[in-house]
C-alpha cells in the first residue's frame, strides 16, 4: 500500500513540507496579512490556526532564506514571494502549553516559565546579529522581550516578526473553571498579562516589531485587555480573510480525488465519497453570505482512516480528540433552564436566533454571560455556524451528534 500522506495532526511547516504530506495551500493569504501590523486572527478549535503560524514562521524567518526553495516551492507563494519573505527575526509564543494555577502569582509564574524560552531562541538562531549578547534580566518574559527589542532596535537588526498561538487558551480555562476573579486579575491592571501586550504594543510602535500575529478562539481577552493592547486588529470576520482556514468546496474536491487516486480504485466513488463527506461534515460559514467551509482537522482525520482502510469508509467519522468540551456550554448558560431552552432550539427546531450585528461588537467578559450573546460565543467555539443573516445552526451532522451525546 502507497505510503499515507494525509497531514492528520501535522502542525509543524517544514515537517508537512519535509515528509511529502498532502498541502492544501493557503499562502496567498501572506501578501493580504502584510497590510497589517498587529493582526488577531480567530476560529474553533482544531481549525488549523497552529499550520498557519508555522508557515508564517518559515516564510518570515531570516535563517531559513537558503530554504526558500525547498520549504514553498510549488506553492502560491513561492511563484510570487513578497518582498518581505525571510526578512525577520522571528519570536513564536504557544499559550497552549501554559499550566494553569489558582494564584495571579502562580500563573505569572508559569507565564514566565513558558515564554523566556522563545525570546532566548531568537537570540540563538540569530547569533550572527547579537554576538556575545547576554540577557541581563532573566525569568521575566516581558522583560526579557522588552530587552532583546530594546537592543535590536539599537543596533538597526532586521524587525521582529512576533507569533502567539492560542492567546486565549489559559485565559478561556479561567472562565470554564468558574473562576472569573482571577480571569479579572490576568487581564486588568498591571497584570502580567496587560503588561506583555503592552511591550508588544509599544515595540510595534517604536518599530522594532513588524507585526504581531495572534491566533484564538474567542475575542474576549482581547477586549478585555483594553488598552493594553487596543492595536488589535481583528481579522476574522473580514471578507478577504474568511477562506484562510479551513477547507472550501473546491479544495475539498481537489482533495478527496488525490486521496481516491492514491488509497482507492479511482474516480468511479467520487460522487459516493462526496456525498457522505457533505452529509456528515458540510459545514462552517463565518458571514452569512460567506461561502461553506469545512473543518480541515476533521475532514484530514476522514481522509487518514479511508486511505488506512485502502478505500474503506471508517466507522468512526470522527476522532474522539475532537469531541468539543461542553463545559463551555454549561458554564456560558449559567443555569439548566438556559440550557435547556439553548438546545432545545437547536436540537428541535435546528436553528437558533441572532442579531447579526452582535457578530462585530465588544465581547468583553460582562457581555460573554449576557444571553442575548449565548450564538455568538458558541459560533466562536464552532458549536454553531451561520445559516442566513438572522439564524445559526449546527455546521454539519457531526456536531449536532456530539451534542446529543
Amino acid at each position: 500500500m502507497a505510503r499515507i500522506t494525509i497531514p492528520y495532526a501535522v502542525a509543524d511547516f517544514i515537517d508537512l513540507r519535509e515528509r511529502g504530506f498532502y498541502y492544501v495551500d493557503k499562502t496567498d493569504y501572506i501578501p493580504k496579512l502584510e497590510d497589517y501590523n498587529a493582526p488577531v486572527f480567530l476560529r474553533p478549535r482544531r481549525f488549523g490556526k497552529s499550520l498557519l503560524v508555522s508557515t508564517l514562521a518559515c516564510y518570515y524567518d531570516r535563517t531559513k532564506a537558503h530554504r526558500f526553495e525547498e520549504l514553498f516551492g510549488g506553492t502560491w507563494i513561492g511563484n510570487h514571494p513578497t518582498k518581505e519573505h525571510n526578512s525577520y527575526m522571528i519570536i513564536r509564543y504557544d499559550f497552549s502549553k501554559m499550566v494553569m494555577a489558582d494564584t495571579i502569582e502562580g500563573l505569572a509564574q508559569n507565564f514566565n516559565d513558558l515564554n523566556c524560552g522563545p525570546v532566548d531562541v531568537m537570540v540563538e538562531h540569530n547569533r550572527d546579529l547579537f554576538g556575545d549578547f547576554q540577557f541581563t534580566t532573566r525569568g521575566d518574559a516581558s522583560k526579557m522581550l522588552e530587552e532583546v527589542l530594546n537592543y535590536a532596535r539599537s543596533h538597526e537588526f532586521p524587525k521582529v516578526y512576533l507569533l502567539i498561538d492560542e492567546y486565549d487558551n489559559f485565559t478561556n480555562q479561567l472562565l470554564t473553571a468558574y473562576n472569573d476573579p482571577l480571569y479579572e486579575e490576568v487581564t486588568t491592571n498591571d497584570s502580567f498579562l496587560r503588561t506583555f501586550f503592552k511591550v508588544i504594543k509599544a515595540g510595534i510602535g517604536e518599530g522594532s516589531i513588524r507585526t504581531c500575529f495572534c491566533t484564538g478562539v474567542l475575542p474576549a481577552t482581547m477586549d478585555d485587555l483594553t488598552s493594553g493592547y487596543n492595536i488589535a486588529e481583528i481579522l476574522t470576520l473580514e471578507p478577504n480573510f474568511l477562506n484562510m482556514l479551513g477547507f472550501t468546496y473546491e479544495e475539498t474536491e481537489t482533495y478527496l480525488r488525490y486521496v481516491l487516486d492514491k488509497y482507492s480504485t479511482g474516480q468511479e466513488r467520487f460522487d459516493e465519497i462526496w456525498q457522505l463527506i457533505v452529509s456528515n461534515y458540510d459545514g462552517y460559514r463565518f458571514r452569512p453570505n460567506g461561502d461553506r467551509l469545512f473543518n480541515a482537522t476533521i475532514l484530514t482525520y476522514f481522509f487518514k482512516k479511508f486511505a488506512a482502510n485502502a478505500g474503506s469508509i471508517p466507522d468512526e467519522l470522527v476522532d474522539e480528540n475532537l469531541r468539543t468540551d461542553i463545559n463551555w456550554i454549561r458554564r456560558l448558560t449559567l443555569s439548566l433552564d438556559n440550557a435547556k431552552a439553548m438546545l432545545d432550539a437547536l436540537i428541535i427546531d435546528d436553528e437558533l436566533p441572532y442579531n447579526v450585528a452582535d457578530l462585530s461588537k465588544k465581547l468583553d467578559k460582562q457581555n460573554v454571560f449576557d444571553i442575548r450573546f449565548y450564538p455568538i460565543i458558541l459560533f466562536f467555539y464552532g458549536v454553531i455556524t451561520l445559516k442566513d443573516k438572522y439564524y445559526m445552526a449546527f455546521p454539519d451532522k457531526i456536531m449536532r451528534n456530539i451534542l446529543l451525546a
